[in-house]
């Protein structure tokens, strides 16, 4: 299977168990593992004929700017359902990272992986 994949998109988002936590935007990274049939595009070397990973992009910021969730995990399945509803893939994987996450130790990130088939 072949297979698009986008790393590090960082996006801001009020996320977070606690209000406080979610009174302000906090940077998240989103990393996805599309998986595709991209031998037409190969081909044919038109973007009809693939999964537009631009667009993949402005789907992922819109959803997250637009969240106010708690946890990661809901996040990366609001992600991974909507990507997976996309023309053209089958299957995606999604890992979405919290940078500085609140807790009592010095932890650069945390992230869960939740993947759709």
């Amino acid at each position: 299977m072949d297979a698009i994949t986008i790393t590090g998109l960082r996006l801001e988002a009020r996320i977070g168990v606690t209000e406080q936590e979610r009174s302000h935007p906090q940077s998240v990274l989103v990393s996805l593992h599309i998986d595709a049939d991209l031998s037409r595009a190969r081909a044919t070397d038109d973007l009809a004929d693939t999964v537009d990973y631009h667009q993949v992009v402005r789907e992922i910021a819109e959803l997250v700017r637009s969240s106010n969730v708690r946890l990661l995990e809901h996040l990366g399945e609001k992600i991974a359902g909507r990507i997976s509803r996309m023309d053209g893939v089958s299957g995606v994987t999604v890992e979405i990272a919290k940078e500085s996450p609140p807790v009592e130790e010095d932890v650069a990130a945390i992230s869960v992986k939740v993947e759709k088939r």
